[in-house]
């Protein structure tokens, strides 16, 4: 075989192996990506910031389900009667507390045919930084307007 063959196969085997890395790095970034979009912001930041509110919000679309998620269980931790079946979510509040891993929330349900509004706050320690996935915490300083629903 002469040089100009050599060559042509090296040009082939260069570029195959640069669109196979090329499309395996662009695999990998959306991987990661996907892996931060669930993350709890700030979770191992001892100062507070808050992260979703009227004015702020620093939560993503997945982030934001989570904490309501998180919310309501907190509320089914302390009355397991309560059926969010008959309630709306209507607001929510959160705030990085001071503190590793700590969260203070405040959710506001509200029953559709009464117009009437139920607000809770708790502070929540998160277990793990992502929120993907079932999310254990622990949480304290628990309040709730449920409790007479």
């Amino acid at each position: 075989m002469n040089k100009k063959v050599y060559w042509i196969i090296g040009v082939i085997i260069i570029f195959t192996g640069g669109v196979f890395g090329t499309v395996k790095y662009q695999q990998h970034q959306a991987k990661e990506r996907e892996r931060i979009s669930w993350l709890a912001p700030h979770y191992n930041d001892s100062k507070d910031y808050i992260l979703l509110s009227t004015d702020v919000d620093k939560l993503n679309d997945k982030q934001e389900k989570e904490f309501y998620g998180i919310a309501r269980g907190v509320i089914e931790s302390e009355n397991p009667d309560i059926s969010f079946t008959n309630l709306d979510d209507y607001s929510l509040f959160v705030k990085k507390a001071v503190g590793k891993h700590n969260y203070y929330i405040k959710y506001v349900c509200e029953n559709p045919t009464t117009k009437l509004r139920f607000e809770t706050t708790a502070k929540v320690t998160l277990k793990k930084e992502s929120l993907k996935g079932t999310n254990k915490f622990d949480y304290w300083d628990y309040e709730s307007d449920l409790d007479d629903y």
